[in-house]
């Protein structure tokens, strides 16, 4: 820990670091009535004054003098923090906006790019370049990899635009009712490891937001299948009943105690050798509550098994 580091920590315990120095003083004066109420009832105990009651009246007064200057450094103290809090609010508003701005450029110029302006060039070049033309041209794996570029561009949209949504003030999830088991595959398609992927045949059909719960699950993939040591690597998805579906993978596993500390925002354990940000598992269980459903995990023999327990 570097020294800015220890006067960061400092601010965040020091209770005096809050406050004025009026406050500060009357809490040193009530601790130091406490500390001779203290010494008088040791007095007392040990009866190494007489008559005692002189001290016991004094004892009293001590409790009566501490009350006013540590009321007086409690409500600084609050006062303090309040204001803190306000003052963090107001930073958070501020970059809400920007937020929300972001979001509207990403909603509108980038639909009306990806769902208007290419997908109407790709058309207009391929009804003046026939397939004869493309085939001479050897343009075959240009124009594939200009559509498959583009359904994969609008595939991502679709997801940025329901994480945008929920951005907006009063937003709501929008929910259908979908073929989880289809779903899933169908996402999986375009990835490079859906074949290390096996999704039970008896998946059920829910209202989810397809393209956000997807998304959460694949981080739960994506995670079994990177911190894996094992030769074949592999996760397969099932149901345990009709509300719970089951993650499982061969890799080192995570224990429930690792889980609630890992689901946090930017953390990861130490030393590990993978990269990432530590933002994932906390994004993929924030969606997944969103939707209502809720999130455990159990270590096993080898691997971990993820259950999301549907409403």
């Amino acid at each position: 820990m570097n020294l800015k580091d220890l006067k960061d920590y400092a601010h965040n315990v020091i209770l005096t670091d809050r406050v004025s120095k009026k406050a500060r003083l009357c809490l040193v004066l009530s601790l130091s009535i406490l500390t001779l109420f203290f010494l008088i009832e040791s007095l007392i105990v040990f009866n190494y004054f007489k008559p005692s009651y002189l001290l016991s009246l004094l004892g009293y007064v001590c409790m009566l003098l501490f009350v006013p200057p540590f009321m007086i450094f409690i409500k600084a103290f609050l006062d303090k923090v309040n204001s803190n809090e306000t003052i963090l609010l107001e930073k958070v508003i501020e970059k809400n906006t920007y937020l929300e701005h972001a979001a509207k450029i990403l909603r509108h110029d980038m639909h009306s790019g990806l769902n208007t302006y290419i997908p109407r060039g790709i058309r207009s070049l391929e009804r003046r370049l026939n397939a004869d033309l493309i085939k001479e041209l050897n343009l075959e794996s240009t124009m594939r990899l200009l559509k498959e570029g583009l359904a994969h561009s609008q595939h991502v949209y679709k997801g940025v635009f329901e994480f945008t949504n929920l951005v907006r003030e009063d937003s709501k999830l929008c929910l259908e009712l979908i073929d989880l088991g289809d779903a899933l595959e169908c996402y999986l398609k375009r990835t490079n490891y859906s074949d290390q992927v096996l999704i039970s045949e008896d998946m059920p059909t829910i209202e989810i937001n397809e393209s956000l719960f997807c998304t959460a699950i694949d981080n739960l993939i994506r995670n079994g299948l990177k911190y894996n040591d094992s030769d074949t690597k592999w996760v397969k998805i099932d149901m345990i009943d009709n509300n719970r579906m089951t993650i499982i993978d061969n890799g080192r596993g995570m224990s429930s105690k690792e889980f609630e500390k890992l689901r946090l925002p930017y953390t990861r354990r130490e030393n590990q050798k993978e990269i990432g940000s530590g933002l994932g598992l906390n994004i993929c269980v924030a969606i997944l509550n969103e939707h209502g459903f809720k999130v455990s995990a159990k270590k096993l023999e080898q691997g971990t098994m993820i259950t999301v327990e549907f409403k």
